[in-house]
């Protein structure tokens, strides 16, 4: 073998070396986190997730994940313990965070299409949805208490599994069209909220649908939920407790 060519097989030899080494060194874009927040970002496992894309931002009084999940029910699952990783960060440190913050963890559908559902401690940037749970009287606390959920857009959020707990207690359905009909046990998946407490069915835009069956449907795997549905009138958005 030639000079020449030991120069060039040295030359590659190196150069794999270094791209090897600084790829170990640079961070994987599936993580692109900008908060001062470190501590709980690296407990709650902001910076580690294997099936999540994570971004993460703080703001003026505000936290905003936007989580992006890969592999179906795994990368779902994995979102859905950070959200438990989170709760249980603030349980164990409760003067952590400064009062009344704002967090909200936005499970992305990617390109245009909304967000399949949206985790968050208190009022959101919907003015819409903040008129329901004000509505609710909850205390402030910023643990996540509430989850918003895209009927239309969402599957496998709407897919029951029995390896899944979420540990939320407010849970508000969104749909505008006719997937909240009452088949296949579609509505199955809320037995993973064992500590559901709350119920929003956000129909409005529906006004045809049979109330009394979804709320016999929800009483199926959440018997003790109080399921109330958003109304709208004049502009003015309330709650109807179902009876």
């Amino acid at each position: 073998m030639n000079g020449k060519k030991c120069t060039i097989i040295f030359v590659c030899i190196i150069s794999a070396m270094i791209f090897t080494a600084c790829a170990r060194l640079i961070p994987s874009s599936k993580h692109n986190i900008h908060t001062s927040y470190k501590e709980w970002a690296e407990q709650i496992g902001l910076y580690s997730t294997e099936n999540v894309k994570v971004s993460c931002y703080d703001g003026d009084n505000l936290i905003s994940v936007g989580a992006e999940y890969e592999n179906g029910l795994v990368g779902y699952k994995e979102l859905c313990e950070m959200i438990d990783a989170h709760n249980k960060f603030v349980d164990e440190n409760p003067d952590y965070f400064p009062s009344d913050i704002k967090i909200l963890f936005y499970n992305e559908a990617g390109g245009e299409q909304p967000n399949i559902s949206v985790f968050f401690n208190k009022e959101t940037d919907f003015d819409w949805l903040n008129d329901y749970i004000k509505e609710l009287r909850r205390p402030y606390t910023s643990k996540i208490q509430y989850m918003s959920i895209d009927m239309e857009f969402a599957n496998t959020e709407l897919e029951a599994s029995n390896d899944l707990e979420i540990n939320i207690p407010v849970i508000i359905l969104q749909c505008h069209d006719n997937s909240y009909t009452p088949r296949d046990k579609i509505y199955e998946f809320l037995s993973e909220f064992k500590n559901a407490e709350k119920i929003i069915l956000d129909y409005y835009q529906s006004p045809d649908f049979d109330k009394k069956e979804i709320c016999n449907e929800i009483h199926k795997y959440l018997p003790n939920v109080e399921i109330y549905t958003a109304e709208s009138e004049d502009g003015q958005h309330y709650l109807e407790k179902c009876q």
